[in-house]
């Protein structure tokens, strides 16, 4: 691999395949995934703009959104292998860098099923894995009956672009759902699932390359608060047969999506220890940045080395426990972190994603803290993040 060198953003033309990877995004995901790839000697460019999260860390920016066909494009010239920062790239427009002759990891004809959130189910049915109950409305005129063949209150999902609890509404009733409807439905219908009376939300990383190498990270438990990823506890809290079954699951839907590098997946505990999957994200995924500081190799570098199909790093805690709290903005204004605050909490990680300005609810950073019990790590995490003042 070449020699890492400082941030280049040279024309794209220039650079056709400099770069070992290219990540179509430059968020927060992309950042630590640059992170972990420097002292691997592994140069990562992300398509985006230089003041982005990832943009100070990449190898080289390559300028443009990744929206943008063009700019998906001219990041498969600059890179030898492409992947993502999220699943809501246009998968033809990765079809077209593959056609090109740049490798895309995982593949754009899997990613057409996974972004969207109706053909996503029914790939995980197909392979017989157990998901939540679920139709799809096509237009408002069919919410009546999927309230009566599902149960009232219903969930109501985009079929794409939905995530972190945008896309997704619960209704009590057909009113509220044909007012959902009119906000998420974008040509295509809408998925509606059957509210599931779960007693735990699980998670689980996998990590997979193009050679048939696979590892699964631990099962996590995930505090979801409006849809939107609050806490993580490591390992989650339940029986270790019920563990055992939730990793079984999470490798057999990272299989049935054909992940490469890591795949995150999102799964419901049932009261009768059943375990359903709620969704996929074929990229590192927020319920395992732990993983930092927790296991032996983290999800952002077992995503590289999956792309690139190098060995796989053991996923093993290093701890016995360890809990991650998401910094999530309480007000709108400037950014200003008291890191000496947080860091002044023993045993807390802080990681903050260099956002200028804090809105309600955008993910600043998270801590992560370690512990000999997930209890102690947890009080850690949140006084640590609690100090940081978001």
């Amino acid at each position: 691999m070449p020699t890492p060198s400082p941030q280049d953003a040279t024309p794209a033309a220039a650079r056709r395949g400099r770069y070992d990877v290219g990540i179509a995004g430059a968020g927060q995901l992309a950042r630590m995934t640059c992170l972990a790839a420097w002292p691997l000697g592994i140069r990562v460019a992300v398509l985006g703009a230089p003041d982005e999260p990832a943009g100070p860390m990449a190898a080289g920016v390559v300028p443009g959104d990744w929206h943008d066909a063009e700019a998906v494009a001219a990041l498969g010239e600059a890179a030898a292998v492409v992947t993502l920062e999220n699943e809501f790239v246009d998968a033809g427009a990765l079809a077209a860098v593959e056609a090109a002759g740049t490798p895309v990891r995982p593949s754009p004809a899997v990613l057409a099923r996974v972004q969207d959130k109706a053909l996503q189910k029914e790939l995980l049915r197909d392979d017989g894995l157990p998901t939540a109950p679920y139709v799809v409305a096509d237009g408002p005129g069919d919410l009546a009956a999927a309230g009566r063949d599902l149960g009232w209150p219903l969930m109501l999902k985009a079929r794409k672009l939905g995530y972190d609890g945008y896309g997704n509404a619960t209704c009590a009733d057909e009113a509220a759902a044909r007012e959902a409807f009119a906000r998420l439905d974008a040509g295509e219908g809408v998925l509606v699932e059957g509210m599931v009376a779960f007693e735990r939300e699980l998670a689980a990383m996998v990590a997979r390359s193009p050679g048939g190498a696979v590892a699964a990270y631990p099962v996590v438990e995930t505090v979801q608060k409006n849809h939107v990823c609050h806490e993580v506890v490591a390992p989650a809290p339940a029986p270790a047969a019920t563990l055992a079954r939730a990793g079984e699951v999470a490798l057999a839907a990272a299989a049935a999506a054909s992940g490469l590098g890591v795949t995150g997946v999102e799964m419901f505990l049932l009261p009768d220890g059943a375990v359903l999957v709620n969704e996929l994200a074929p990229r590192p995924h927020n319920t395992g940045h732990y993983t930092i500081e927790a296991c032996e190799t983290s999800q952002f570098e077992n995503h590289l080395r999956g792309v690139l199909d190098l060995p796989l790093g053991d996923v093993a805690m290093r701890t016995p426990a360890a809990a991650m709290v998401n910094l999530l903005g309480a007000s709108r204004g400037p950014a200003r972190p008291d890191v000496a605050a947080a860091l002044a909490v023993p045993g807390a990680h802080l990681h903050l994603y260099d956002k200028a300005e804090v809105r309600p609810g955008r993910k600043m950073g998270h801590v992560t803290a370690l512990g000999d019990t997930p209890a102690d790590a947890l009080t850690r995490a949140r006084r640590a993040a609690a100090a940081v003042g978001l």
